[in-house]
């Protein structure tokens, strides 16, 4: 087949990423071919034309203008494709072929890091990486859109079932030597229904996460001995590190989930007490503990109230530190009124400030963050002149004036 120069990039750039669809930028528009067209056709509903349509075998064509990417790139990835998009990285007024490469791959667990309304407002977007060793399993959660990133080690396959269960990951990346695994393929696709990637592990784990996080061992992060969580942080480092091809250096800090402080429910509890799901009204939304207690006004707090149902914390000095602050704003319920009313205006800033780190912020973002900022000083303005001296003294922990590692790496360039 005589292939012109744009179609060669095209199939080089797509045997890099075989198992995404390819935007590969023309001008004015992302043209897709082959079997691309095909999945764009049945999941945008947009024409399939054919690239040469007088040859033996026309090359079927599909394709959106460059300014309907908003558009159309959620509908594929909502769907559970990839989408690799390739730009134009040289000047196309110049004589020579215009030079294109994969700038980014856009998975369903990365798709918020795009713009605003591609955010899932309520819903946590985790990546979770598994690694196996001798019915032992690391395990690696990360949502790259609001800065958490959690591993631990587990004993068997059934707590690694439930805590799946409870995270309700958009994607799991397994090391490939568990692509034969049918007993966690079954539980994964058929259970969960989740999307499964196979990623080649890094042979120094360790080591990369030294790398990653300029430090000289890993006790600060409590990992220094759990290999087999390393294993799984660095599997998903490096998958992220290989999708968004760009610096991640604002992922500046890892924990330990460590179950001592929380009560340990199974999938069966929490089902059969409808935390998360009705089985009645068979919704996720309706009927649930989580829709009866949801008043909260910011994504933020939505995902934190989920993260506390299903991990119910049982050190009863936490509990009561927290009823005694609940208690506060009860009693005055004028400060509560006017500290939920404000709280709407607050944007999802966890997700502002990750596109800002990954330099792909646009002037709303920038104007939100404007707008919750100067929201959140109203609130702490607020507290502190009509709140009681307890909650005041919430008020009084004092920042620190230096940046952080995450901060610094927002404004290094």
């Amino acid at each position: 087949m005589n292939l012109t120069p744009a179609m060669q990039q095209f199939y080089e750039l797509k045997e890099q990423n075989p198992d995404s669809i390819l935007f590969f930028r023309m001008w004015d528009f992302y043209e897709m071919f082959d079997e691309d067209a095909h999945i764009a056709h049945k999941v945008l509903g947009i024409n399939i034309t054919s690239r040469n349509k007088n040859a033996d075998k026309p090359q079927p064509l599909a394709w959106i203008p460059y300014h309907a990417k908003d558009k159309y790139l959620p509908q594929l990835v909502n769907a559970w494709y990839k989408v690799a998009i390739a730009e134009q990285v040289s000047d196309p007024n110049l004589k020579w072929i215009v030079k294109r490469e994969i700038v980014r791959v856009v998975t369903p667990s990365t798709l918020s890091l795009e713009w605003e309304t591609y955010k899932s407002n309520d819903i946590s977007n985790f990546i979770v990486a598994i690694i196996e060793s001798d019915w032992n399993y690391g395990i690696s959660l990360l949502d790259p859109s609001t800065w958490v990133w959690k591993t631990w080690e587990i004993v068997n396959f059934d707590l690694l079932a439930w805590e799946l269960y409870k995270i309700s990951p958009k994607e799991v990346i397994l090391e490939k030597k568990l692509f034969g695994d049918q007993k966690i393929k079954e539980v994964l696709q058929k259970k969960y229904s989740l999307n499964i990637y196979y990623f080649d592990a890094q042979k120094n784990p360790k080591e990369k996460l030294i790398k990653h996080f300029w430090v000289k061992n890993l006790e600060g992060f409590s990992l220094e001995k759990l290999t087999l969580a390393q294993k799984a942080s660095s599997l998903i480092l490096e998958y992220l590190e290989s999708t968004q091809k760009t610096d991640l250096s604002y992922l500046d800090s890892i924990g330990v989930i460590s179950f001592t402080n929380y009560m340990n429910l199974d999938e069966t509890t929490i089902r059969s007490l409808d935390l998360l799901y009705n089985m009645w009204s068979k919704s996720a939304t309706l009927w649930t503990v989580f829709w009866v207690l949801d008043e909260t006004k910011t994504s933020m707090w939505k995902r934190y109230l989920r993260e506390q149902i299903i991990r119910p914390l049982q050190n009863l000095e936490e509990i009561e530190k927290r009823h005694s602050i609940i208690e506060e704003f009860l009693k005055n319920s004028i400060l509560l009124d006017k500290v939920t009313l404000k709280l709407r205006e607050v944007s999802d800033l966890d997700n502002i400030l990750s596109r800002l780190a990954l330099w792909r912020a646009n002037p709303r973002d920038l104007l939100n963050l404007k707008r919750s900022l100067q929201t959140i000083l109203e609130v702490y303005e607020l507290i502190k002149s009509q709140g009681s001296e307890k909650l005041v003294r919430l008020l009084e922990v004092k920042p620190s004036l230096s940046l952080s590692q995450r901060e610094r790496s927002s404004f290094k360039k």
